[in-house]
């Protein structure tokens, strides 16, 4: 969570050291670099407006302290001059509560992100993509795109489609990278883990061949975050199969926001 307080009141720097006592990481205005997801800041922000939409585009909680008529952006709270300490303090805390929950990934941006992550270790040069399988919210597997096992990675070569980077959608008999979705459902058969009635999260929809392995594994429901151009096919065997697919499209910044 990112808390940036506004103004030039004293009160603030009271504020910001109340917060750093709770844990929080205190940042100067131009400090944008170097963010982690897992930990809580604190920013001295003044009334630069260049400054202000920077932190917000970060999805900072803007806490003006007094009236700053000279904000572009409407803040997301504000705390009067004259209110005591301790009550500024409280008044601080109560909205810090407010907006820690908002912050925090719904199950849909919770999953999609960690097969975001496992797309990180595709060796593919074409496109990298992840998966993660999960049943009654647990992860059962995970996969990405890439060469099949024990032969040379497509980013050493492995894969002459990929190498010569043939155009989207063409020589795909030539490929042979395994897709995200395949490796994710046949890593669980490796392992002896069943995948029966569980969802599959993947950055990118799936295709033909996936769709069908997807069906026949027993996965009820497919989530994906960026469309397939090809896969009018698949979605129709989706809905003949009653598999249920549906778009769940990733948000941006360093902690999205559920909706």
């Amino acid at each position: 969570m990112i808390v940036g307080l506004c103004g030039d009141h004293p009160l603030k720097g009271v504020l910001i050291d109340y917060l750093c006592e709770k844990s929080f990481y205190r940042r100067r205005a131009k400090e944008l670099s170097g963010l982690e997801a897992d930990k809580n800041y604190v920013v001295d922000l003044q009334d630069a407006d260049g400054d202000v939409e920077a932190w917000k585009k970060q999805k900072a909680v803007l806490i003006s302290v007094g009236v700053n008529k000279n904000l572009a952006i409407q803040p997301d709270g504000a705390i009067a001059i004259e209110t005591p300490q301790l009550e500024a303090q409280e008044q601080l805390n109560r909205y810090v509560m407010k907006f820690v929950n908002k912050q925090r990934p719904d199950w849909d941006e919770y999953f999609m992100k960690i097969a975001q992550v496992a797309s990180m270790r595709s060796n593919c040069i074409k496109r990298k993509v992840g998966a993660v399988i999960v049943r009654d919210r647990r992860i059962v597997s995970t996969g990405y795109n890439g060469t099949p096992r024990g032969t040379k990675n497509c980013n050493e070569g492995g894969c002459p489609r990929c190498n010569n980077l043939a155009s989207s959608g063409t020589r795909l008999d030539e490929c042979l990278c395994s897709h995200a979705e395949e490796n994710a459902i046949t890593q669980s058969a490796y392992h002896g883990t069943s995948v029966k009635d569980g969802c599959i999260y993947t950055t990118f929809a799936p295709c033909l061949m996936c769709s069908k392995m997807i069906i026949n594994s027993g996965i009820l429901e497919v989530v994906f975050n960026v469309d397939y151009p090809l896969n009018e096919t698949s979605f129709h065997l989706f809905e003949q199969s009653g598999v249920r697919i549906r778009q769940h499209r990733l948000t941006e910044g360093l902690n999205p926001i559920a909706p």
